[in-house]
């Protein structure tokens, strides 16, 4: 059967593709430490559970609005403007399932054939195959050596064709988590060249040490030309439940509901009521995650990076190690032998860095026990010295 150009054309997902080898391995009685899933192994509150029960018993197993359910998009925006203390409404949020098709929405809804978008090196590996899908081209861009922005390379790559520029903050894989005065910068080239800014923020509540900004925070002008994006999957650990949401200006909004209704309606409005529960439950289900990845975090950089060059990560939950040395002497060729390499030999499973524009990192995630980390760490050990 002969499939479309634009199918042919998309990459598939490298960390779904190390996640199947996990599961197969696994399947065989292979001990695998998952360093490579993007999740946190935290269950969901019971009480969101239960919410979803009562809505079910209640009957919202019917269709729902488009732009979401109008008590989930208030509570959003109470729980963003709290966050991030700014001043939105229901009428600034769509919710989508999950940010992966919030971001699809995004690049479908202001791109053109041959439009181009900025994306800084390193990316997470689903952007340039939704920005291709939309028509559009990836422009990459170096970052500085310690992963923040390099708004000068971003400036020099601004083009006739350029549309938007997309970031990511705390960015995935490098654990960055860009500054006021770097994303203030960014939002006035944007004002310059009369761009969009689509900002990830699947993360923002994974912040270690610093403070997280937005570029909706950043006044009316840089507010009304930014998309910021967000999901229920890391923030409230409902990774299966897809719930994500953009934050815009009303008129954008507006255009996006338009697809969206023509793309999948709406999300399950059962799913949408849960998630208000998560929302009213934020502190503890924020604070018990973010000291326990704090303390995950401490101990992996404290032991990885005594075989990688690597940065203490600012926020999500990513180590991004540096393999150029192990490159360098032979050991392995590039980040996807390295990953074999450690799946095979080590029993412990990471990502390539390859699939996030840097073959020369592989991706570690501390979203297992600490236990579990110091024991992939001692494996590790063996299989590199």
């Amino acid at each position: 059967m002969k499939v479309s150009d634009r199918v042919n054309g998309i990459a598939p997902s490298g960390s779904i593709q190390v996640a199947a080898q996990i599961t197969n391995l696994r399947n065989q009685g292979r001990d695998i430490i998952g360093l490579n899933v993007g999740e946190p192994d935290f269950s969901p509150r019971e009480s969101i559970l239960e919410a979803i029960y009562e809505a079910l018993k209640a009957g919202k197993t019917r269709y729902s609005y488009v732009r979401g359910e109008p008590e989930l998009r208030s509570a959003i925006a109470g729980y963003f403007n709290m966050r991030c203390k700014t001043d939105i409404h229901q009428e600034n949020i769509l919710v989508g399932n999950g940010s992966k098709q919030i971001i699809f929405n995004t690049f479908q809804s202001i791109l053109n054939d041959g439009d181009e978008v900025i994306v800084p090196i390193p990316y997470w590996v689903t952007i340039p195959e939704s920005i291709k899908l939309a028509g559009g081209e990836s422009i990459f861009v170096n970052s500085k050596e310690n992963f923040h922005l390099d708004i000068k390379a971003i400036k020099k790559a601004i083009s006739k064709k350029t549309k938007a520029i997309y970031i990511n903050t705390p960015n995935n894989p490098s654990g960055v988590v860009y500054t006021r005065e770097e994303l203030t910068e960014l939002g006035k080239l944007c004002i310059e060249h009369d761009l969009m800014l689509v900002s990830d923020e699947a993360y923002e509540s994974l912040t270690y040490d610093t403070e997280f900004i937005s570029p909706l925070m950043l006044g009316e002008e840089i507010a009304k030309r930014s998309v910021s994006i967000q999901s229920f999957s890391k923030t409230f650990c409902m990774t299966g439940f897809r719930v994500g949401y953009m934050v815009a200006h009303e008129d954008f909004i507006k255009k996006v509901d338009s697809f969206q209704g023509h793309l999948c309606g709406n999300i399950p409005s059962f799913t949408q009521l849960g998630a208000v529960n998560a929302i009213k439950h934020q502190e503890e289900i924020i604070g018990e995650m973010l000291s326990t990845m704090k303390e995950r975090r401490d101990v992996a950089f404290k032991l990885f990076s005594q075989l990688f060059k690597t940065n203490e990560p600012q926020g999500a939950f990513y180590l991004f190690l540096d393999i150029t040395p192990y490159i360098e002497k032979g050991f392995v060729k590039d980040s996807m032998e390295m990953v074999q390499k450690l799946i095979e030999e080590a029993g412990v499973a990471l990502v390539p860095g390859k699939f996030f524009g840097m073959d020369n990192y592989i991706r570690l995630a501390f979203t297992d026990t600490v236990e579990r980390i110091e024991l992939a760490y001692e494996k590790i050990q063996k299989v590199l010295a």
